[in-house]
């Protein structure tokens, strides 16, 4: 029998689910503009943002709250220790943006770790970062760690891809393509960290051009 926990991260994962990440682009409309993207290179930017920004911040983020959830802890406690790991005023806005957003979703769902969180965030005491968001929110709707380290990296991928082809730089077969061309990296990639590892990414090109959006753009960032 398939577990209600598979069934609950397809749910989240899905593009459906109302979080509003259609509205970021993270970098890709930016780069698109100043030429530092193009079709065939669509590819080895999905694999450099999964690989260099959402394995080593991310997934360790998101499992920091998982387990501070798990152990009763408050993962508001690790939402600002998440907020200290950002280098640039934009890429923590905008993560906190998201965040917010898809705990606003899913606190009218009626989850009781998002309407914790969300009320931390409202009332100035965390800031609501989306990784922390989906530790949480994951850990409450039954995901295991392993699960919900799945859940978001195939929600990150399938945003990014989605984004391009709104961007008109791929077509939807070449989005299904370069996920499955990332599939067996990104498995390895998403497995649970040491609990000892710390937020940490290296992703320059999508932080740099995060910092430089075009002034025509279809995405906040």
């Amino acid at each position: 029998m398939t577990s209600p926990g598979v069934l609950a991260a397809m749910q989240l994962a899905d593009s459906a689910f109302p979080s509003g990440a259609f509205a970021y682009s993270w970098g890709l409309e930016a780069a698109l503009a100043d030429g530092r993207v193009d079709r065939r290179g669509f590819a080895a930017w999905l694999e450099a943002e999964m690989l260099g920004r959402w394995a080593p911040f991310d997934r360790v983020a998101l499992a920091m709250a998982h387990r501070a959830a798990e152990a009763g802890g408050d993962p508001a406690d690790v939402d600002r220790e998440i907020d200290l790991a950002f280098w640039a005023e934009p890429l923590r806005a905008r993560s906190a943006e998201a965040g917010q957003a898809f705990l606003g979703a899913a606190a009218r769902l009626g989850d009781g770790a998002a309407l914790a969180l969300r009320e931390a965030a409202l009332a100035g005491e965390a800031p609501g970062h989306l990784p922390a968001a989906q530790g949480a929110v994951f850990r409450s709707m039954g995901l295991d760690l392993a699960l919900a380290l799945a859940a978001s990296a195939h929600g990150a991928a399938q945003s990014l891809a989605s984004a391009a082809v709104r961007l008109s730089l791929i077509g939807a077969l070449d989005a299904q393509r370069a996920l499955i061309a990332l599939r067996p990296a990104l498995a390895e990639a998403a497995g649970p960290p040491p609990p000892d590892q710390r937020p940490a990414a290296f992703s320059p090109l999508a932080e740099i051009a995060q910092l430089r959006p075009p002034p025509d753009r279809l995405f906040i960032n």
